[in-house]
């Protein structure tokens, strides 16, 4: 088990208002000096900060949930007209999810809270006690790529997709790099500075980053490093440079799938915090997940398929012809700790490559990396490798292919998005239990930008909002 340090233990009040800080960040209210007084100090020594970089809980080390409410991927059988609860809000696309100004916004919150905490590493480590200067540089890297990781999802949630023309115009979240809660609030970057503090932080880590994690996959690494930045390429449709980072990250790294195939059940999956093929492990807030998927999603799988046996309950005679029959179990079927990764794998990189590829046309790379993938998913007297020499059903299979893999491990949304930005999605409804049309994301819908949260507006009324439909 790895060691962490007890935050409660140290200073109670101080982790109290950590709960609350994301929207503390935006006010800079003097009211909260006092929790902190000047001159003392929550971490002294290089092995406090270490100890804190182990702990999942208090860097945020998890995504939230309703990431997955906003994707096409699930259903709500028991939604009821007119919305009333913020998952409601979250599952039909509304232009905010809750408006009451005295609650913490989701999403926003959550990640800003994550950059808080690695803001303290990097604005405190030089002045720590003990350690060497390897051990503190290497502790800067990791605080600069888990800034760098939160920040890409918060460009990919409050910004529009990435648009070399529109880009340095787009507006996108704050780049808060204070951790003094009595600094003004930097006023909104735009998408493309907020791509070049991620890529630049990303790159900063790189010198100071340990090679391996693999005693606690949460931690940064080299390989890690790369796999942000391959993931971030792809994010702004620079397919070379993601295809060259997805390549570093498994040169510098583990190279195999791991193999379900070889597996007696889900229970043999181990611990994600030491599982082979995750890279930058993450996993959700709430780690017994559990999603009702659409039929469309269920019918893509091959029934032989080992994630349907391992992950989803139901399965019947595989018809899928029943909403809400068959439900996704974060857990597995079998009540393990087989919880998916929501952070970098080998399985993503391999796919980066042959999405890069097959958007390429280097069709032989493609089907290889996508194999590499597939077969591992599947007992060998069941597997079929897929064939063709057609560009635009590789591609498509291999986008199949990450959706099937990466189901309700909050990226599916920002995979619609690039998509969508290609002319690549349909239009998704929502339905409520009697299959009455209650929502809709048409293509190109203003909605796959979030809106900025009313709680953050409400104290940065000069800010510009999102529109909306």
């Amino acid at each position: 088990m790895m060691k962490t340090l007890n935050i409660l233990n140290v200073n109670t009040r101080i982790w109290v208002v950590l709960a609350a800080l994301p929207i503390l960040l935006l006010t800079s209210c003097d009211k909260y000096l006092d929790v902190q007084p000047k001159g003392k100090r929550l971490l002294k020594t290089v092995g406090d900060y270490d100890l804190w970089l182990n702990n999942v809980t208090s860097l945020e080390q998890a995504i939230p949930n309703e990431l997955n409410s906003l994707d096409d991927n699930v259903d709500d059988i028991y939604i009821k007209n007119p919305f009333t609860t913020r998952d409601n809000f979250v599952y039909t696309w509304q232009p905010q999810f809750s408006t009451d100004l005295g609650t913490a916004p989701i999403l926003w919150k959550d990640f800003y809270e994550s950059i808080y905490y690695y803001n303290v590493v990097l604005n405190g480590i030089d002045e720590a006690t003990g350690g060497s200067t390897g051990q503190k540089n290497s502790i800067r890297a990791e605080a600069l790529l888990g800034r760098a990781f939160a920040y890409l999802y918060l460009v990919n949630l409050y910004g529009n997709v990435y648009k070399a023309e529109t880009a340095d115009k787009d507006l996108a979240v704050p780049f808060v790099t204070s951790h003094d809660l009595n600094k003004p609030t930097p006023p909104r970057s735009t998408v493309k500075e907020i791509y070049d503090h991620i890529i630049d932080d990303a790159n900063a880590a790189i010198a100071g980053l340990p090679k391996d994690n693999s005693q606690n996959r949460f931690r940064g690494s080299l390989p890690a490093a790369y796999s942000v930045l391959a993931r971030t390429y792809l994010y702004m449709g620079n397919f070379a440079k993601a295809a060259e980072n997805a390549q570093l990250a498994l040169d510098n790294g583990q190279k195999n799938v791991l193999d379900f195939g070889a597996l007696s059940n889900v229970s043999a999956i181990p611990s994600i915090a030491i599982r082979p093929g995750a890279i930058y492990a993450r996993v959700h807030k709430t780690t017994f997940t559990q999603f009702t998927p659409t039929l469309s999603l269920l019918k893509r799988f091959d029934k032989k398929d080992l994630r349907l046996a391992f992950y989803y309950t139901n399965l019947g005679d595989y018809s899928f012809n029943k909403r809400g029959a068959t439900v996704h179990l974060g857990w597995g079927v079998s009540y393990s700790g087989a919880y998916p990764n929501c952070g970098t794998s080998v399985e993503e990189m391999r796919l980066i490559l042959a999405e890069t590829a097959a958007r390429g046309n280097d069709l032989t790379k493609a089907l290889s990396e996508l194999d590499l993938v597939r077969k591992a998913r599947f007992k060998p007297a069941d597997y079929q490798q897929y064939q063709s020499n057609v560009q635009e059903e590789v591609l498509q299979k291999v986008l199949t292919e990450r959706n099937l893999e990466f189901v309700f491990n909050g990226t599916r949304w920002f995979d619609m998005r690039r998509l969508d930005a290609e002319g690549r999605m349909p239009e998704i409804n929502r339905y409520d239990p009697q299959n009455n049309l209650i929502a809709t994301l048409s293509p190109h819908s203003k909605k796959y930008t979030l809106q900025i949260p009313i709680q953050v507006m409400a104290f940065n009324p000069g800010w510009p909002q999102n529109s909306s439909e």
